[in-house]
């Protein structure tokens, strides 16, 4: 089992310090002052490690590119549609029997809750 390098561990604390939501080349434009010769690939792979351990969230939202969130408990994201600016927020839920999955024949693992808007800058 591969174990948390010292790149990782400084992507991981880059990540957890930011509220952006950031895209894999805006964390390694971010490191790669600060580590020796760390490559893109390095810090694509080193984030893909930390979301399949469950320490960082990968956001799949209408985006250009991925978005990763160290922010890993309950919670759900605002994105302004015209700058892409992404919040979070306290969970948004369905209500209780709101949909019935079971007879779909579908069984929930994750739910994840975005709205899209306008921020007040916008």
């Amino acid at each position: 089992m591969k174990t948390l390098t010292k790149h990782r561990e400084l992507i991981y604390q880059d990540l957890a310090q930011r509220f952006d939501h950031p895209t894999a080349k805006m964390v390694f434009e971010s490191v790669r002052s600060k580590a020796d010769r760390i490559s893109f690939a390095t810090v694509y792979n080193s984030l893909e490690y930390l979301v399949d351990r469950g320490m960082v969230n990968k956001l799949n939202i209408e985006s250009d590119s991925v978005r990763y969130d160290a922010c890993v408990s309950s919670h759900s994201h605002v994105i302004c549609q015209k700058c892409g600016k992404i919040i979070d927020v306290p969970t948004l839920q369905l209500q209780e029997n709101q949909v019935d999955f079971d007879s779909l024949g579908f069984s929930v693992q994750k739910v994840d809750t975005v709205v899209v808007g306008v921020c007040k800058t916008c």
